[in-house]
């Protein structure tokens, strides 16, 4: 591949950075470039809702991805930057923050003086961490949550756990990408965890954080991906019950080590994979969804009659539609009065939930 430098905009979850120059080629150079508060921004996000990123890079080495090669390693930004930016936020009106990054859960470790591993615990003892700014976060004034997304398994931490439970600022919302279960597939793909680590966390996450709602993907289709590891991964998502979850159809990145795998699967096998999980999902969703019947929600307003709930993030979750309208960008409170859960094929990769309020 030829290298060639380009000045660009990084579009990332509909806000603009601009970039200083960028060698696209998966070269010996790798991007040092994060933006901090002073970097101009372009939002195009509703009024009431903005993305916050507070890191750039990744260190984990999937075998699906090519992020490493694009973004460079994990770099945070400083806590002081990423507070700024939210007081400044939240003083406009803005009344959800969605924290992202490649890898949320990292964050703050590669500014420890000792070096993190790649299967580090957040741990405050030894130096910034999500732990240490959702408390910082928790402490502006106003009225607003603030959304993790991007999260892995792998740096999953009691003290996290239990920052969330006690942050009412914080969603009871965890994005957690666990790609597969199997453990064959699990360590084709190199996500550095394991079958066992992810099922203890899942229970230490119901169990710690009261009422969360827990969001994942799984990818079918991976290379070498057999009848019976397809087979675990449905049984996984059976018993599991996510209450909200997305599955994707595997396609070779330009670069990756999986598009070099021998085992490459059939597109009609993918499709049909797809289609077995996510009508699985669809029936959880449904069963999950009509269970909120009759409850009361704390609901964020999108449009007149659309809303959202703390469970659910923009674009990707369920939405609420409101009997009577409600002020755009304002908290209410409704009650639940129906329930439908429905999947746009061919194309969508996510159910869409549909609640009616009263």
């Amino acid at each position: 591949m030829s290298k060639f430098d380009v000045g660009r905009w990084a579009f990332v979850r509909s806000t603009f950075f601009w970039e200083r120059d960028f060698d696209l080629a998966f070269a010996e150079t790798r991007p040092t470039y994060i933006p901090d508060y002073d970097t101009p921004r372009f939002r195009l996000t509703p009024a009431h809702s903005a993305y916050v990123k507070i890191a750039e890079g990744c260190n984990h080495p999937c075998s699906f991805c090519v992020i490493p090669q694009m973004r460079g390693k994990h770099r945070s930004r400083k806590p002081e930057s990423v507070l700024a930016e939210i007081r400044a936020l939240v003083g406009e009106g803005v009344r959800e923050i969605n924290l992202i990054s490649q890898d949320t859960t990292y964050y703050g470790m590669d500014l420890w003086e000792a070096k993190a591993g790649p299967r580090q615990p957040v741990d405050s003892t030894r130096g910034p961490t999500l732990v240490s700014l959702l408390r910082e976060i928790q402490q502006i004034e106003g009225e607003f949550w603030v959304r993790l997304l991007y999260t892995h398994p792998a740096h999953w931490s009691d003290e996290l756990i239990e920052t969330i439970a006690e942050c009412d600022k914080v969603a009871r919302y965890i994005d957690i990408p666990l790609q597969h279960i199997d453990e064959s597939m699990l360590g084709r793909m190199r996500r550095e965890t394991s079958r066992a680590h992810i099922e203890d966390l899942i229970h230490k996450l119901r169990a710690g954080i009261p009422g969360v709602t827990l969001r994942t993907t799984f990818i079918v289709g991976f290379p070498g991906e057999t009848d019976a590891e397809f087979e675990t991964l449905l049984d996984f998502i059976r018993r599991s019950r996510f209450e909200r979850l997305g599955i994707f159809k595997y396609s070779q990145e330009e670069g990756s080590r999986a598009a070099r795998m021998p085992g490459q699967v059939p597109a009609k096998i993918k499709n049909s994979r797809y289609r077995e999980a996510m009508a699985m999902q669809q029936s959880i969703a449904h069963d999950l969804a009509s269970k909120k019947i009759g409850s009361e929600l704390k609901l964020l307003v999108d449009q007149p009659h659309i809303a959202r709930s703390e469970a659910d993030a923009p674009d990707v979750d369920a939405r609420v539609v409101l009997s009577e309208p409600a002020p755009v960008g304002e908290f209410i409170r409704r009650t639940v009065k129906g329930a439908a859960a429905t999947i746009c094929w061919p194309d969508a990769s996510h159910i869409f939930l549909g609640c009616k309020i009263g």
